[in-house]
């Protein structure tokens, strides 16, 4: 499994090494489809989404012959395992494979209407925060008197409606904390059996709020999106002169009063990568040891996960979102090659320190940081353009909604007052009108959107790697070969439960 790992993480070449053309043999593989079955391996296992059609001019094998080779692969389990568990690409199928086991996917491309699979919740009522990657309009808020009570009902009946395995995770959006109905949404949501994460800055996660919010406790885990590890760095992202030891401190409260319940609830961190903040990756340990070091009545932080910008704002060529009154700074710039690359020996050494310093703590790298973190250099954040979306979004599979009970395609467009954000509103949740009233309307009107350049800038690094799941299938299907005749045996429809018990989580990995 080792060498064979080791040639999935390199560049594809045709000259395939012996130890690689034995294996394949030995699954089954006929000699003289060695170099085509290399291909289908290797290109699947770093970029899930690579279509039939791709692989048929890579190969230059027949429909017939392509579909062929590709039960042989479906039928070993250890090429199974290579491809969607020990590739560069891991961390996408680790997200996909749920999509594509709902069958849900084949009612998106025939607009069948479903429930859908993933429900992300944005209740924050305003943010405190000024981050340069964030697409939210900075000067936007909501009046706690008019959605506070009404949204925490559209909430709560939206969860209840869902059907069973589906996910449902609370983000922004706005700060979620700022919503003093947060602690009872998340009950409603664990007594009907979800496991429910939270992603929060933390700015408000004081003692005394966590007093006045207790169903808290009910959450499956809690993630802080960290923006800095001392004083300067994280002024210089958020803009707010406050935020870093106001934050620590909650942090670590927090972590007392867990330890202190005996609370089986998951405590991490979120840290986003960005060209201006590649030096804080290894004091991002420091910070972490000293969290842990004041929390002496049990574990510390569980799990870190590690992520880049997504491009909600950084390097959009439409300025709408740039020139809103009141927006603080925006960011220039992804990460370049060169600082690809420098991020390599930066996170061998942290890779060290952790292991050394906090071994029991999980890192989870994002799905283009996974590589980096093993070594290599990979392929840059998978990402789809604006005019490549789906015209019709994806509501089968997920949508995001706000406190009005507006329920929208793409979460990155979940923001209040976004300028442009309307026309990727599905409806709005009513007395007299469901989420499942409001989905049923929208996909059986087939509504086209007008699609822009630009209009990536409402995605996040989930909505781009679905679109390319559904462009993939309906490409696959157009090709004459979907998944059912892939060569991924997981693609097949009902081949995992479902079951809440795999609702989003990153304190550990899946496996095969």
């Amino acid at each position: 499994m080792k060498n064979f790992k080791d040639w999935l993480y390199k560049e594809y070449q045709t000259g395939i090494p012996t130890h690689v053309t034995n294996t394949l043999l030995k699954e089954g593989i006929p000699e003289k489809w060695i170099v085509p079955a290399s291909m289908i391996i290797h290109h699947l296992s770093e970029m899930p989404w690579y279509t039939q059609k791709q692989l048929l001019e890579d190969t230059e094998l027949s429909k017939q012959e392509l579909i062929e080779l590709n039960a042989i692969i479906q039928n070993s389990d250890f090429l199974q395992q290579m491809i969607v568990f020990e590739g560069l690409g891991k961390k996408y199928w680790n997200t996909i494979l749920t999509h594509v086991s709902s069958g849900n996917i084949s009612k998106v491309l025939n607009y069948e209407y479903a429930l859908p699979f993933r429900l992300t919740l944005f209740p924050g009522m305003s943010c405190m925060y000024y981050c340069g990657f964030c697409g939210r309009n900075q000067q936007a808020s909501y009046k706690p008197g008019e959605v506070l009570v009404s949204g925490a009902k559209k909430f709560k009946d939206a969860i209840s409606g869902l059907p069973k395995g589906s996910r449902i995770s609370i983000s922004g959006g706005l700060e979620p904390l700022t919503n003093f109905k947060l602690g009872e949404i998340i009950t409603h949501a664990k007594k009907l059996g979800y496991k429910v994460p939270l992603i929060t800055n933390a700015h408000m996660l004081t003692p005394k709020y966590v007093a006045m919010q207790p169903g808290l406790w009910d959450l499956d885990s809690l993630r802080v999106s960290l923006y800095g590890t001392d004083q300067e760095s994280t002024f210089n992202v958020t803009r707010h002169p406050q935020a870093y030891e106001m934050v620590k401190g909650n942090i670590i409260e927090f972590l007392k009063e867990r330890n202190k319940r005996k609370s089986n609830l998951k405590v991490g961190l979120n840290y986003i990568i960005l060209p201006e903040n590649m030096h804080t990756i290894l004091p991002l340990l420091d910070y972490i040891n000293e969290v842990n070091s004041k929390v002496d009545n049990g574990p510390g932080i569980d799990f870190l996960t590690i992520r880049e910008d997504f491009g909600s704002v950084t390097e959009i060529e439409d300025d709408v979102d740039k020139s809103v009154e009141g927006r603080k700074y925006y960011l220039e710039g992804f990460l370049t090659e060169e600082q690809r690359q420098e991020l390599i020996s930066l996170f061998a050494e942290f890779n060290k320190r952790r292991e050394k310093e906090c071994p029991d703590m999980h890192v989870d790298f994002g799905y283009a940081m996974a590589a980096l973190g093993e070594g290599i250099l990979g392929k840059p954040l998978a990402r789809v353009k604006g005019t490549q979306m789906r015209k019709s979004g994806y509501p089968q599979l997920s949508v995001a909604m706000d406190s009005h009970g507006d329920i929208f395609l793409y979460k990155e467009a979940g923001f209040l007052d976004r300028p442009e954000n309307q026309k990727f509103i599905a409806g709005r949740i009513t007395e007299d009108k469901s989420m499942a009233d409001i989905l049923k309307e929208f996909i059986a009107s087939r509504k086209i959107i007008d699609l822009d350049k630009s209009d990536d800038r409402f995605m996040d690094s989930y909505d781009h790697l679905i679109t390319l799941l559904v462009n993939q299938a309906e490409a696959d299907i157009n090709a004459g070969i979907p998944f059912e005749l892939g060569p991924v045996k997981l693609r097949k429809q009902d081949q995992t439960s479902s079951d809440t018990e795999l609702s989003n989580h990153w304190y550990k990995d899946e496996s095969g």
